[in-house]
């Protein structure tokens, strides 16, 4: 590509343009989950205004594995294995039948709840979930919900989440 003069790119705002799903029920394709049977189903509940900021940290680290070779004097770099994380959660405490704390909180006496967050970028968060739009879909298992006590603001709840399979990008299918 020829050298332009500099260019500042457009950026999105995060403030209103950012969507999490959670769906407990089956999400029969990552690349390409299903409008009619992920985003349109009883067990799947727009979470994201339950998160407080820095709630929702999707965050990874990439191991470099030294590659040593006779006869150079330096040692070469590679990539190794990156372990992508969610760590803790933290949402308001509420009653609302659709908030994290309903919908991620593991039934009776069990002690995790498996199921997927599903994130959309880059579009208003007043739009609905429609064809054609790009997803990224994470496995998880959330642990037991933790309710700090804290001396002022929101109830909160906390709750340990692991990533049980690869995030995979894709686009709603129809």
């Amino acid at each position: 590509m020829a050298d332009v003069a500099d260019v500042v790119p457009a950026a999105i705002d995060v403030k209103g343009n950012l969507v999490i799903w959670f769906a407990t029920g089956t999400v029969a394709s990552l690349t390409a989950p299903s409008k009619v049977s992920v985003f349109d189903a009883a067990t799947t509940f727009r979470v994201t205004h339950s998160f407080t900021p820095g709630g929702f940290n999707l965050d990874a680290d990439q191991v470099i594995d030294k590659d040593s070779r006779l006869g150079l004097t330096v040692d070469l770099e590679a990539l190794g294995i990156r372990t992508d994380t969610l760590g803790m959660l933290e949402y308001v405490d509420s009653t609302d039948a659709s908030s994290a704390a309903v919908v991620c909180k593991p039934a009776g006496a069990a002690t995790s709840i498996s199921g997927y967050f599903i994130i959309r970028r880059n579009v208003s968060n007043t739009t609905v979930a429609t064809a054609a739009q790009k997803v990224y879909t994470i496995p998880v298992t959330l642990g037991t919900q933790i309710k700090p006590v804290q001396p002022d603001g929101k109830f909160l709840i906390k709750q340990m989440a692991s990533i049980t399979g690869p995030i995979v990008e894709g686009v709603i299918a129809a």
